[in-house]
C-alpha cells in the first residue's frame, strides 16, 4: 500500500474562492494560492515576503493551452507587485508561491527550483510556458540538489491538492508505449488493470489502464474527430490541447492519435474523448482479462471488498 501524506490546508478569508495555503505534514515548504483579484490581500502575508518561487497562471489568446510563467525572489510579494503593474505578464489571473517555514531557502536554491519547474511543465506539455529561460541551474552542491529535488517531488504533490495540475504528467505504464497491442499490460504493471475499447466504424481503437485513482489511455489509442453537440467544452478544448502540444496528431481520415498517456478522470471521460460525444465509459471499456465491462467488473471488485 502507499504510504499516506496529510495536507493541511488553510482558507485565509474563509472562501475557497479566496487565498488558500497549502502545508503536507512533515515538509518543511509553505504553499499560497489566491486569484489575482486578491492580490492585495495575499502580499500581506508574512510567508510571501520571503525567497521562494512563484507561478503566474492564466490564459492567452495566443495558445489553446493555460499559460504559466515560472519565476524566483528574495521577496516574492515584491515580485508579485511588479507583476501587477506591469504591461509584460497580462495573462495571468492566479498565483502560486512556495517559501520555506524554516526560510532556509536561499538564491541559488530558488533559482534552481525555478530551472526544474520550468522543465518540468514543458515536459507536461499542459500548459504553455512563457518563460525564454531554457538553461537550468546547477551551481549547487550535491547534497542541495538532493534536498531541492526532494522539495519539488514534494511542490509537485501538493499543487494537484490546491487545483493546479499543470506539473503532473500522467503515471506512466512501465510497458513499451509505441504498440498499442501489448502482449500482457496487467502483468507489466503489477495490478493495474487494462480496458479495451473499438469501434470500427469510427476509427476507435484504444487502450487504458487504471493508475494512481486515474483513467490513462495509452500512447497509440486512436479516437475519432467528430463533434457532437453534446462533447463538453472541457473535453473539447481538452483535445484541442493535446493537437497544439504535440501529444497527439490528426491522422487523416477524420482520426487523431495519441503519442502519450493522457489521464483523465474517469472511463465515461475518456469515452467522450474518443468519439466527440456524450458517452457512458463504465459500458463502452471492456475489462481485458475478464471480458466484462468497467461498470460490471467495477461491481465486481466492490462486492470482494465488502468484509
Amino acid at each position: 500500500m502507499p504510504k499516506g501524506r496529510s495536507v493541511r490546508l488553510f482558507l485565509a478569508e474563509g472562501t475557497p474562492t479566496g487565498v488558500v495555503t497549502a502545508e503536507i505534514v512533515n515538509w518543511t515548504g509553505h504553499v499560497i494560492s489566491a486569484p489575482r483579484s486578491k492580490l492585495d490581500v495575499a502580499i500581506a502575508l508574512p510567508e510571501l515576503q520571503r525567497t521562494g518561487v512563484y507561478m503566474l497562471l492564466g490564459n492567452s489568446l495566443d495558445s489553446d493551452l493555460p499559460s504559466i510563467y515560472v519565476g524566483e525572489s528574495d521577496d516574492i510579494s515584491r515580485r508579485l507587485r511588479e507583476h501587477e503593474k506591469s504591461a509584460d505578464k497580462m495573462f495571468w489571473d492566479r498565483f502560486v508561491a512556495v517559501t520555506n517555514k524554516d526560510m532556509n531557502l536561499t538564491k541559488a536554491h530558488v533559482l534552481f527550483l525555478e530551472g526544474k519547474l520550468i522543465a518540468v511543465a514543458k515536459a507536461a506539455k499542459k500548459a504553455h510556458v512563457t518563460n525564454q529561460q531554457t538553461a537550468e541551474f546547477d551551481r549547487l552542491p550535491r547534497a542541495d540538489i538532493s534536498d531541492m529535488e526532494a522539495f519539488l517531488e514534494e511542490i509537485q504533490l501538493v499543487l494537484p491538492v490546491i487545483g493546479i495540475d499543470l506539473l503532473r504528467r500522467a503515471a506512466a505504464p512501465v510497458v513499451l508505449k509505441s504498440d498499442l497491442h501489448r502482449p500482457d499490460d496487467e502483468a507489466a504493471n503489477g495490478a493495474a488493470p487494462t480496458f479495451l475499447l473499438r469501434h470500427e466504424r469510427k476509427g476507435i481503437d484504444a487502450r487504458a489502464m487504471e493508475l494512481d485513482g486515474e483513467f490513462v489511455l495509452l500512447a497509440g489509442t486512436f479516437g475519432d474527430m467528430a463533434e457532437a453537440i453534446s462533447f463538453g467544452e472541457r473535453l473539447r478544448s481538452l483535445r484541442a490541447q493535446l493537437l497544439e502540444s504535440g501529444r497527439a496528431e490528426q491522422t487523416g481520415a477524420g482520426s487523431f492519435r495519441l503519442l502519450e498517456d493522457v489521464a483523465l478522470s474517469s472511463p465515461s471521460a475518456a469515452s467522450v474523448l474518443l468519439f466527440g460525444t456524450s458517452r457512458n465509459g463504465r459500458a463502452d471499456w471492456i475489462h481485458k482479462e475478464s471480458g466484462m465491462t468497467y461498470g460490471e467488473w467495477k461491481a465486481a471488485q466492490v462486492d470482494q471488498a465488502v468484509p
